[in-house]
């Protein structure tokens, strides 16, 4: 399915505008599918992979490398680490898309998923050590 240029909203081949922003659509991408990841500020980002990124959120750097979204070094500055986690969790997958070249979307939702998964495990081993510390000092 080929995307608008203006709002990233899928539309059907051979239309003219796109429904959902009225925008006359280029010929070329009105009437082909076109995969445009890695092209970074030319690239557009399929409205389906916009939304939160918790591998991004969770791995920062990590995920950052992985993704060639450099960014995410952005964490290693004392005041900005702070707030970097939210601004990776919120662009990521956006920032991701035109960073890295991906056979699909569901390419891209998969590798993504397993990110969250890479990112997820750690924090639930994490909670259930600081957890059993607190039941264990909490019984002396």
């Amino acid at each position: 399915m080929p995307f608008c240029p203006n709002c990233g909203k899928g539309v059907s081949s051979g239309m003219v505008y796109c429904p959902s922003c009225g925008q006359e659509l280029p010929i070329p991408i009105a009437s082909s599918v076109e995969n445009t990841s890695g092209r970074r500020t030319e690239a557009v980002v399929p409205a389906e992979i916009k939304g939160w990124n918790w591998g991004a959120f969770l791995l920062w750097w990590i995920w950052g490398i992985g993704n060639k979204t450099y960014i995410s070094f952005l964490t290693f500055i004392p005041v900005v680490q702070i707030i970097m986690p939210f601004v990776l969790g919120a662009k990521g997958n956006e920032w991701a898309w035109r960073n890295k070249r991906w056979d699909s979307i569901k390419h891209f939702k998969e590798v993504q998923k397993q990110w969250a998964l890479g990112g997820l495990i750690p924090l639930i081993i994490l909670l259930a050590i600081w957890a059993i510390a607190v039941i264990v000092l909490n019984q002396s």
